[in-house]
């Protein structure tokens, strides 16, 4: 998206701050260049006259949501191998198109992309070529030999699930090859460094109980991330692999299937991020239904999905920090907001839920400030719902609630026909 340069007014029925858990009313939001200068009560905001206006009664609007965990070159759909090997590169690449698309307008303006999304998507929506959220990449998803990146099947065919050329390769063993392939990541515009430190529920010839990647190897990446300013963030189901990685240094544990009570204690003591990704387990379910999962995804999600959520409550009540994602891509894109329930089943309150997808998440992400507030300074998201989120965040949680989303200054949906 080009540079917005005019100064546009937001004038909402409320205004909801989830850094605070309060609610202001009647609000408006002033964003000039693309930034939030004024924001708050409508009475202490001076609105210039040539602003563009935005009609948002009727509305509460908050800040634009933040998902960090998706795929957007996966459509979402299950995964049929036959139909893997009849899709050109060009055309997975392209269906970030719809993701980018279906994902900002369910309210999600910030995304970290988990792998399999080339750089040319990120700078395709920043040049304004089509609509889509704010991205951080991870590129490509690193696995070892026989791991959960590796997609190489018994008959001899490897069907990666993005074959894109810029893509560098996915399988990696051994530290020295570990450090260049961090280093070909960030070269093709890596700003997370992905590491699979166990395996996973839809990779073909590996275990969610098993860990993967020496712990030299975790850290050989770790510390060639460090050295141009990126973080590791790890695909964790196994409980070995989870401690693995955190011994490693890595910044945050995606999944996290099989938390026991000492690795919690060491998220707890280093501060990491779990990614609970709670409903991607449901969606391998509801495609292996619809005969569009393989047979050897469906018996491992179906084992792992108790403990999953176990693992998640556990970490809720110890006081981690749990950062929002979906692993969207697994899912379809702009069903993000299901998240939200999952966490708010498991115990987490209403208010907590939706900052970590707000302030939480930017903080992960390193963009406090930026993203998930509508302070001074900030990037111009913002979404709006007709209620108050707290007290029900199915307004969140389904995209058809989502009446407004702005990014930078500029609407990007606008339910005309709600109801004030």
């Amino acid at each position: 998206m080009g540079p917005t340069t005019m100064t546009v007014a937001v004038f909402a029925d409320a205004l909801y701050d989830p850094a605070r858990a309060e609610t202001v009313r009647p609000a408006t939001v002033l964003v000039e260049d693309g930034r939030v200068s004024a924001s708050g009560r409508r009475d202490t905001v001076r609105v210039p006259a040539d602003a563009e206006t935005i009609d948002a009664e009727g509305l509460t609007v908050l800040p634009g949501l933040i998902d960090c965990h998706v795929h957007l070159c996966m459509r979402g759909t299950g995964l049929d191998h036959s139909e893997a090997l009849a899709t050109p590169p060009s055309l997975t690449v392209l269906q970030a198109v719809e993701s980018c698309r279906r994902t900002i307008e369910a309210g999600f303006t910030t995304v970290r992309d988990a792998g399999g999304t080339p750089a040319a998507v990120r700078l395709a929506v920043e040049r304004d070529y089509f609509p889509g959220p704010r991205m951080q990449l991870a590129i490509q998803i690193l696995s070892q030999t026989g791991g959960h990146s590796d997609q190489h099947f018994p008959c001899g065919a490897t069907l990666l699930w993005n074959p894109a050329p810029e893509l560098p390769e996915p399988v990696v063993d051994g530290n020295e090859a570990m450090r260049r392939r961090v280093r070909e990541l960030i070269r093709a515009g890596a700003d997370w460094i992905k590491l699979c430190t166990s395996g996973g529920v839809l990779s073909p010839g590996d275990s969610p109980h098993h860990a993967t990647f020496t712990l030299e190897e975790i850290q050989t990446a770790v510390a060639e991330a460090a050295t141009q300013g990126r973080s590791v963030m790890a695909h964790a189901q196994a409980n070995a692999g989870i401690k693995n990685a955190l011994r490693g240094g890595v910044a945050t544990i995606e999944h996290g299937i099989w938390l026991d009570e000492e690795a919690i204690a060491m998220m707890l003591d280093g501060g990491r991020a779990l990614v609970p990704t709670l409903v991607a387990p449901l969606w391998v379910g509801r495609h292996a239904a619809n005969g569009r999962m393989p047979e050897y995804a469906r018996t491992k999600s179906a084992l792992v999905g108790h403990d999953h959520r176990t693992s998640a409550r556990r970490a809720i009540e110890a006081g981690v920090t749990i950062a929002f994602g979906t692993d969207s891509g697994v899912g379809p894109h702009g069903t993000n907001g299901e998240e939200l329930l999952c966490l708010h089943e498991l115990g987490m309150d209403a208010a907590d839920c939706i900052r970590s997808a707000t302030t939480v998440a930017a903080r992960v992400l390193g963009h406090e400030g930026k993203v998930g507030t509508l302070t001074q300074g900030a990037y111009g998201d913002l979404v709006g719902v007709p209620g108050d989120p707290v007290r029900d965040l199915e307004l969140l949680a389904r995209p058809e609630n989502v009446h407004l989303v702005v990014k930078g200054g500029r609407v990007l949906k606008l339910n005309q026909g709600r109801k004030a």
